[in-house]
């Protein structure tokens, strides 16, 4: 209905700029008879979100009803205001309403000031207190005043940042601005039942992938076993062990690997998680030997129940009582395997192949479910791109990419001609047992032996 003061082209931001004296007509009525006079004139009262439309008269027995800005005399009001007046002998008396910058939005003030009034930056990706803003060039002279305004009207934000390159896909972070607020980096953010803690300059987070990562977790039974490549800050890696699993988690970049670490002490599932600051495909390979040696013949090992707070007002024997079993994991080798590194993760799936060429025949460990989350470009084929692709890197014929036991779940759309999928992928057999030279080299030094 009202629209902020028109000041194109500004870049600095003057908030005093935006103060608008608005003329009304309003109903001059005694106070006891407020509240039946607005229901019987809800057409004719004025509605403007975060505006009263009932203000204080000059004296103390009347209120003012603020009207509808179409009425502007006793002459255009409609037949009930008319009837009302002229029956208790009410008057209409002019008003003026003063709305100052605190009441127009973000977006009606950034298209108050920018060239193109059709449409404002006012889209921003929340972690913790940070608003994460990825602005086009067209709004670069413009970003401070930008970010000012969504400082402004943002409750829960007290730090602008504006994102400045690509993700870097060796350490997944890029650099970024402060726009308006504190460089303050360190964010906390409540996700899927828990707690993480970061510095969001250094490392990768995406609140947009919330429901994926809910999606994946509900994929893990409880006892399930998962090898999470690129861990991140533990998005999947923490809620699968809170879920009743064993996870070993792995990331390259330093600080995601302090910060995985510290989110699974915070988070009390350090006795089912283990970290390691490796290669992907490095990690992958030793991960995979090292976890069928540490389950031993069995292939059995117990998870411990999540530490709870001690309460003063329970006794012994009530905590006894509520301790959960241990979480028995048979698994022989991993259940699951989470690659989440869209932009190269299905590269890595040549990490697998031969994975199981050097074990004892005695030794016959499940085949793992791999979930390689990556983007594709091909939009009128998705689901072949991504398979043939995966093919290609697993050493696997191309042509036979329908023979995979394999599903493709679309995640979210990333660009006008980009879409990030899942790809869900049984390793097969012939892939895990394939001849590697190490195999071959391992298997002639025991000939030898044998000789």
């Amino acid at each position: 209905m009202f629209k902020p003061p028109v000041h194109r082209g500004m870049k600095e931001l003057d908030r005093a700029a935006f103060s608008l004296i608005v003329p009304v007509m309003a109903l001059r009525v005694p106070t006891q008879s407020v509240g039946p006079t607005k229901q019987t004139l809800m057409t004719d009262i004025l509605k403007v979100p975060k505006l009263r439309n009932v203000v204080n008269d000059t004296t103390n027995s009347n209120k003012l009803i603020l009207l509808d800005p179409a009425i502007t005399s006793p002459v255009s009001a409609s037949l009930a205001l008319q009837s009302l007046m002229q029956e208790n002998k009410w008057e209409m008396v002019a008003h003026k309403i003063t709305l100052d910058y605190s009441h127009w939005s973000a977006d009606e003030i950034l298209k108050a000031v920018l060239p193109d009034a059709s449409e404002a930056p006012t889209s921003y990706e929340q972690i913790g207190h940070i608003a994460h803003m990825n602005l086009r060039t067209q709004y670069h002279e413009y970003r401070k005043l930008i970010g000012q305004v969504i400082l402004d009207k943002s409750p829960t934000v007290r730090t602008v940042v504006n994102k400045l390159d690509t993700i870097d896909n060796t350490f997944r972070n890029f650099q970024m601005e402060v726009l308006a607020g504190e460089p303050e980096f360190v964010a906390r953010v409540r996700e899927n039942e828990c707690v993480f803690e970061f510095d969001y300059s250094k490392v990768y987070w995406n609140s947009r992938l919330q429901d994926e990562h809910e999606r994946m977790v509900k994929r893990f039974d409880k006892g399930s076993s998962i090898c999470d490549v690129m861990a991140g800050v533990g998005p999947f890696a923490v809620p699968a062990a809170k879920r009743g699993c064993l996870v070993w988690a792995n990331d390259l970049n330093p600080a995601s690997h302090e910060a995985l670490v510290g989110n699974v002490q915070r988070n009390k599932v350090q006795g089912r998680v283990r970290t390691f600051n490796l290669d992907g495909r490095e990690f992958i390979r030793q991960a995979f030997i090292d976890y069928i040696k540490q389950t031993g013949e069995t292939g059995t090992v117990k998870l411990e129940p999540i530490p709870k707070s001690a309460s003063a007002s329970k006794s012994k024997k009530d905590e006894k009582k509520e301790e959960e079993p241990a979480i028995e994991v048979r698994s022989r080798s991993f259940d699951h395997v989470v690659m989440n590194l869209p932009a190269i993760a299905l590269e890595f799936l040549d990490a697998f192949r031969g994975i199981f060429s050097s074990l004892e025949k005695t030794v016959q460990p499940n085949l793992p479910l791999i979930h390689a989350h990556c983007f594709t470009k091909c939009l009128d084929a998705p689901e072949r791109d991504i398979l043939q692709r995966a093919c290609r890197a697993l050493g696997y014929s191309e042509e036979k990419y329908t023979e995979l036991e394999a599903t493709v779940h679309f995640v979210r759309r990333v660009a006008p001609n980009k879409d990030m999928y899942c790809l869900s992928l049984r390793l097969p057999s012939s892939i895990a047992y394939a001849a590697t030279d190490e195999s071959e080299d391992a298997s002639a030094k025991k000939r030898k032996i044998d000789e």
